[in-house]
């Protein structure tokens, strides 16, 4: 008896504890009342009581549970009533559920007391059903067959109505923080942050070459060239397919000729962009004049003045190498992806061809 007050006071107590869905691990109380029918021949009639039971999960599908419980049972022969006690281990599976409903099938193997005489074991099998209520509590009808075993396999059977309870394991759970690879965030030429980087590269660029003129030893420099030197200078810088930023190699180019432009204050500079002959006229008009004004920003943010340099596109009008336009000549037509820029003294400025 006291297992049995045990067992329903551990099930009522679950009441107010959060569980959780079926898995492996989860544990089941219930409280249920029962009513019985008897082998006559066991001098037993009707009976009605109440349990409970305990049950774990091996799989969210598959429990093993144990079943305690016991009821007043009349008896033939106008006999005093008797009380009867059921003691039952089975293993439990379920086969379907559908929503909130679940159908439970069980076998297993018990044995039962009787106050004055009775006391057997035997099999028994179950059938139910399972009505959640809420992730942690459920509606639970069992029908119960037994056969007892040394009474030449007589049954007697019940019917189970109550609630089950249902427990989670505790879970010991961990964050675990793993460095990943910096993120790499695309900017574009014209955004804020963009700029204001370009900006930061500048001025350190600038320091750069103040430190390394001022650590360097004194040298002999050439003349500067004459008038007719700078009114015959031309170059050219190269852009990758489809883009307007200026490459490392087109910087090195455009820093000697800045250093040039300081050195000669009348000195003015044309320049031109071109393009390939990939994509739409109007889409190349606009790719040359941004490698242009690329050029002419390099030139103005190291401290040339902005109205000694004009710009303009040509787009993919004036090529340099004739090859059919196609992803697969893309290195052939390098050349054609260029910006021309031509120098000269004086208020004239003589553009490129």
């Amino acid at each position: 008896m006291s297992l049995r007050i045990f067992t329903v006071g551990v099930a009522a107590l679950m009441w107010a504890v959060p569980a959780a869905a079926q898995q492996r691990g989860t544990v089941e109380f219930g409280a249920f009342a029962s009513a019985g029918v008897f082998d006559k021949s066991l001098t037993l009639n009707n009976g009605f009581g109440g349990g409970g039971r305990v049950g774990v999960f091996l799989d969210p599908r598959v429990a093993i549970e144990f079943e305690d419980g016991e009821m007043k049972a009349t008896r033939t022969l106008g006999l005093k009533a008797v009380n009867v006690g059921l003691l039952t281990g089975r293993l439990v599976v379920t086969p379907i559920q559908s929503g909130a409903l679940s159908i439970v099938l069980g076998a297993g193997a018990g044995s039962s007391t009787e106050t004055n005489f009775l006391h057997s074991y035997g099999v028994n099998a179950l059938v139910g059903a399972k009505i959640a209520l809420s992730d942690h509590v459920a509606l639970r009808v069992d029908a119960i067959s037994d056969w007892l075993a040394n009474y030449s396999w007589k049954s007697n059977q019940s019917l189970h109505v109550g609630l089950s309870f249902f427990r989670n394991p505790n879970h010991e759970v961990r964050t675990v923080e793993v460095p990943g690879p910096a993120a790499v965030y695309a900017q574009l030429p014209d955004s804020v942050n963009a700029e204001e980087q370009a900006r930061r590269r500048r001025v350190e660029q600038d320091y750069r070459n103040l430190r390394d003129s001022l650590s360097r030893t004194p040298c002999v420099c050439t003349p500067a060239p004459s008038t007719a030197d700078l009114s015959t200078m031309a170059d050219r810088i190269l852009f990758a397919f489809d883009k307007s930023e200026l490459t490392d190699s087109a910087k090195t180019i455009l820093d000697e000729k800045i250093a040039l432009f300081r050195a000669n204050p009348t000195m003015k500079v044309f320049i031109t962009g071109h393009t390939d002959k990939l994509g739409t006229v109007g889409y190349n008009e606009a790719l040359g004049m941004r490698r242009a004004e690329a050029a002419k920003d390099y030139i103005v943010s190291h401290g040339i003045d902005a109205s000694r340099v004009s710009i303009e596109s040509k787009g993919e009008s004036q090529p340099v190498v004739n090859a059919p336009a196609t992803q697969a000549n893309i290195p052939v037509l390098a050349p054609n992806r260029r910006d021309m820029f031509q120098l000269t003294i004086g208020s004239d400025v003589k553009k490129p061809s």
